[in-house]
């Protein structure tokens, strides 16, 4: 995929910019969303229930249920080949206050998203449905397809003024194309796909440091009201984070969240 950016660079003459684009290119995995109708218990998803161990439940956030948005098995996110510092197998689950949206991210609403670590026998997992009544507290459920690409630190790259047209007119939706991301961005590693500044400098403005992490993008999910029924504000995206320390130690409970729209 690195021949087909070189290529498309080439063509569009912005080989000054050549080796900065290169430089900012980082390995993911892009996640396409697939109805399922029955659950496999265990697998990766976006939406439907999350296949808990006995005596867990949905955390809370002002004493209603968080929404489940997904699950990831990591020795399936492991098989698809992209460096990374995650276990080598268990299940991580992603909640977030999705029904009223109100939890941007601020260390204040800690408690409107969660990111659980399960790594012991997957026969004793059952899934759990919503415990709550509210109309938005299921997202549809969708198998995970899941496949290597590549993630563009683009807001880390200085574009000339002479070539500013051609990166943001041409050259970015022709590299989404080839990359297999221009329907939505539900990603897995590598950088976060920026809407409105960088992600990972806004978990730094969270958490009141400079040039904190470094950080891995533990999941991605875009707005998708095709597959997953659900907008993130005026087409926005979700993000969850946590710093590599905290990563290495399997310290999950202090992952970080964004929420950004146009």
């Amino acid at each position: 995929m690195i021949e087909h950016v070189k290529a498309l660079i080439q063509r569009l003459g912005l080989q000054n910019m050549e080796e900065n684009i290169l430089a900012h290119l980082h390995e993911c995995i892009h996640v396409q969303p697939a109805k399922s109708e029955a659950q496999a218990v265990g697998k990766s998803r976006l939406g439907g229930s999350p296949d808990l161990p006995p005596g867990w439940t949905y955390p809370t956030f002002h004493d209603e249920p968080l929404v489940f948005i997904g699950q990831l098995n990591l020795a399936e996110i492991q098989a698809i080949g992209v460096p990374n510092e995650l276990p080598g197998h268990g299940l991580l689950y992603f909640f977030y206050e999705a029904a009223e949206q109100s939890v941007y991210g601020e260390l204040t609403d800690r408690d409107g998203w969660r990111v659980l670590f399960f790594d012991g026998d997957f026969s004793t997992l059952k899934p759990v449905p919503y415990p709550g009544d509210h109309p938005n507290g299921t997202l549809p459920a969708n198998d995970m397809l899941l496949r290597k690409g590549l993630s563009l630190h683009s807001d880390g790259i200085t574009v000339p003024d002479k070539l500013w047209d051609t990166y943001y007119d041409e050259f970015l939706p022709s590299f989404s194309e080839i990359n297999g991301s221009y329907v939505c961005n539900h990603q897995i590693l590598g950088h976060p796909h920026n809407i409105q500044g960088d992600v990972f400098e806004e978990i730094d403005y969270f958490r009141n440091v400079e040039s904190g992490g470094p950080y891995t993008l533990l999941l991605q999910v875009d707005t998708d009201e095709t597959n997953l029924n659900v907008m993130w504000g005026d087409v926005g995206t979700i993000y969850f984070v946590i710093t590599n320390d905290d990563l290495r130690a399997r310290k999950f409970d202090n992952c970080y969240f964004s929420y950004q729209c146009c």
